[in-house]
């Protein structure tokens, strides 16, 4: 399954048959030969009346690559760090719980990207990269492009006696470690991408 977030919302491409109980903010439709699906970001950013989309479709790699075509891709790559008492670190951005992540520069690859970028935006060192957890996608708007960005998150852990420094320039307000009950509370307040990769990390 593939899910691109738009804000809060959402259209997820599944494969045909898939079942699932239909939550009462969900709209299912299934995928066409003939449909252009390139346009469908377009039109769904525009409407209102449908929280979550949920498309189905016989070859969902093609559906989600056509459903995308039309965007800008941006990828990026980044960490669900936690440090040695098992506490996983989130940060405060734009207003939402966040956790560190940053674009893909030329030669690198998505675990050195993330590594880089974890150790930019919270100044820890010595991290010990685990493995992949998933992939996000969510949407924004960067000038006249309507970018997609497609974010690989990997475990990793944190070595002891460390201070956590935020990146301030990122628009990062502050970071906490959470044990898990600051955890489920912080995360209610979370994109939902964000609450997505802890449910992958399970």
């Amino acid at each position: 399954m593939y899910k691109v977030y738009f804000a809060d919302r959402s259209i997820a491409v599944v494969p045909s048959g898939f079942k699932e109980d239909l939550d009462s903010d969900e709209v299912y439709y299934k995928a066409q030969p003939s449909d252009d699906l390139a346009q469908l970001p377009f039109w769904f950013e525009k409407t209102d009346d449908i929280e979550n989309l949920v498309v189905e479709a016989d070859d969902i790699d093609g559906a989600f690559g056509q459903l995308i075509s039309g965007l800008k891709v941006e990828v990026a790559a980044g960490g669900l760090i936690r440090n040695r008492r098992g506490r996983a670190l989130l940060f405060l951005r734009r207003g939402a719980w966040d956790m560190p992540k940053g674009h893909q520069e030329a030669g690198e690859s998505l675990s050195q990207c993330a590594l880089r970028e974890v150790e930019e935006e919270t100044g820890l060192k010595n991290l010990t990269l685990g493995e992949p957890i998933c992939t996000t996608y969510h949407t924004y708007h960067n000038k006249d492009k309507f970018v997609l960005k497609e974010s690989h998150w990997y475990k990793m852990t944190a070595a002891d006696g460390q201070k956590v420094k935020v990146q301030t320039e990122e628009d990062i307000v502050k970071a906490r470690w959470c044990g898990p009950w600051r955890l489920k509370r912080l995360l209610r307040k979370a994109y939902p991408s964000i609450r997505d990769v802890f449910a992958a990390e399970q």
